[in-house]
């Protein structure tokens, strides 16, 4: 991650050559006055110091070395007795976006140096007062608008976890690790072969090595706890179940490699997790439990591949009552929003370990699975996920709480070979939430323009699980009468229809079933309806089985459809 620079080595060539003759696009000497009153002044320097390193390709400030001096003894002047921990957290503080230095202490006859790792950042960063350098040659040369542009194309491209972290080889990955990766290839549909290479082969085809050495995305998955501790301190997954909406009576801080944190993260919620026995149809029984490993396991992968790696905070997975978060650091990139989440093209700020997650066959391909978790959640009878975000932290929320009825009716509706879509679940599910949906609603919930929602809702209305009121674009939509009843239950139904409509659909149906004919003509005189009232209510009527068209013309009619009959 950072530039492999022996610091000593530098020190050394001090004697003869000036340190402005040794820096370089990656490497700056800078002094450090330890007069009291300069302390403000140095820190805003040092800060652009870093902001311009971490535009551009990153590096290495010696800290407490002079410029133009011919000697060691005159370069280096040391840094007094200046703390590490609030010098990082100066350095954290006032940079915008925060950048997190690295920073080693290395006491010399002439004084105490600090060698200041500064990691390439995901540009543009300014300092907290709005100073943008980035670093050309080996000068820091203040950000103007066209470097600005090229920075922001260059950022949006970058991938942390395809870095090179220094000072370690494969010898010090873990073969447990590694076996276990091994393990997960072979259940993967046809990556048997490429388990089977040899270690040093296998990690190069999955690219998580190179010639230039191990990427960070190797020591999530295969390094072990004091290799992350020392590379990747950030890497931690915090569980926590909630047993009120405010306590918790279970924490476990997992600091351990993503494959094995994983396994360790299934057990700990299948401890937590209850399940609720439902009626599909008939006698068929399922067991439909808060939350399934497949939800989870997408929803936490999808938080550790699109976490920023700069910020120095946990992903936090949080069990509470009739609920799943999960929190990770970093907020949505290249467009992607909470209200956009479902459908926008997939951008992923770790590619690497995104790819090999999904060679694995632990993640979508699709990228940001978020399509899976609707699809598992609603087949199961949970309401929808919903995301939050901001610039630091994106969280997705998850319900927990079982429909019983909706889970039935999904499920018996794929044993009639007529699966439901993801759009078909979503507008359903929200016609039993809400009551009513119309175009607009439609597209919030579906996150699309009104034009592309229209047609949807209109499907499911020809094929009977929705009826229409009013026309042109502000029909509304309500579950059909049957649907309504079942998932929503009659009160609520009879609660949300219109008095003076719902007595005359009973009257028509009343009649239709006595008589077992009746005309448009008949049926406007029964109801008050003039024709398009007519037409409306009866293409209702048709669309729930309740009547059935016979003729054309003049002789058209209606008599009792299966849903009427049956009544009888």
């Amino acid at each position: 991650m950072h530039p492999n620079v022996d610091v000593k080595a530098l020190l050394d060539e001090l004697d003869g050559r000036p340190a402005d003759a040794l820096e370089s696009e990656t490497v700056e000497f800078k002094s450090w006055n330890l007069a009291p009153a300069a302390r403000d002044p140095e820190l805003r320097s040092l800060r652009e110091t870093v902001v311009c390193l971490a535009n551009q390709q990153g590096g290495l400030i010696v800290l407490g070395v002079a410029d133009a001096k011919r000697t060691r003894r005159e370069a280096i002047r040391g840094v007094g007795d200046v703390d590490i921990l609030d010098l990082r957290r100066a350095i954290y503080d006032g940079t915008d976006p925060h950048v997190l230095v690295e920073i080693e202490e290395m006491n010399v006859p002439e004084g105490r140096v600090l060698a200041i790792r500064v990691p390439r950042g995901l540009p543009p960063h300014t300092t907290t007062e709005g100073i943008g350098k980035v670093r050309i040659g080996k000068d820091c040369k203040p950000l103007t608008g066209s470097q600005l542009t090229q920075l922001l194309a260059r950022g949006g491209r970058r991938d942390l976890s395809a870095e090179i972290v220094p000072e370690i080889g494969v010898a010090d990955l873990d073969l447990r690790q590694i076996d276990d990766l091994r393990r997960h290839l072979e259940r993967s549909a046809g990556k048997s072969d490429l388990a089977r290479l040899r270690t040093p082969e296998l990690l190069e085809n999955l690219e998580l090595v190179s010639r230039h050495g191990v990427t960070l995305a190797a020591v999530l998955l295969l390094g072990s706890k004091d290799l992350l501790r020392r590379f990747v301190p950030q890497h931690e997954i915090i569980f926590a179940h909630f047993s009120t909406q405010t306590h918790y009576d279970a924490r476990h801080d997992l600091r351990g490699p993503l494959l094995a944190t994983l396994d360790r993260l299934e057990d700990l919620l299948q401890v937590h997790l209850q399940v609720t026995s439902a009626a599909a149809s008939g006698f068929v029984q399922m067991e439909l439990p808060d939350l399934t490993w497949t939800v989870a396991r997408e929803a936490v992968l999808n938080a550790v591949v699109h976490r920023d790696y700069f910020f120095t905070e946990s992903v936090h997975v949080e069990l509470h009552p009739g609920r799943f978060e999960v929190t990770s650091p970093g907020g949505f990139i290249g467009g992607v929003r909470s209200d956009n989440v479902l459908r926008h093209p997939p951008v992923r700020r770790n590619v690497l370990l995104a790819e090999t997650l999904q060679t694995l066959g632990l993640v979508e391909r699709a990228g940001l699975g978020v399509d899976r978790i609707y699809l598992e959640l609603l087949r199961m009878g949970k309401g929808m996920p919903r995301y939050h975000s901001d610039e630091a932290h994106v969280r997705l929320v998850v319900p927990t709480r079982t429909n019983a009825e909706f889970a039935g009716f999904v499920a018996a509706e794929a044993r009639e070979g007529r699966d439901l879509e993801l759009d078909d679940l979503i507008l359903l599910r929200a016609a039993v939430d809400q009551g009513s949906l119309d175009r607009w609603s439609a597209s919030g919930f579906l996150q699309l323009d009104e034009e592309e929602a229209a047609p949807r809702l209109s499907s499911l209305r020809k094929r009977g699980f929705l009826m229409a009121q009013g026309r042109g674009r502000g029909t509304s939509y309500r579950l059909a009468r049957r649907l309504s009843d079942r998932l929503r239950g009659p009160a609520a139904t009879n609660r949300e229809m219109p008095l003076e409509d719902e007595a005359v659909r009973l009257r028509v149906q009343h009649v239709l079933r006595e008589r077992g004919r009746l005309s448009n003509e008949e049926i406007r005189q029964l109801s008050g309806y003039d024709r398009r009232r007519v037409l409306a209510l009866m293409r209702a009527f048709r669309e729930e089985g309740l009547a059935e068209l016979r003729g054309r013309g003049r002789g058209a009619h209606y008599v009792p459809g299966p849903e009427l009959r049956e009544e009888d």
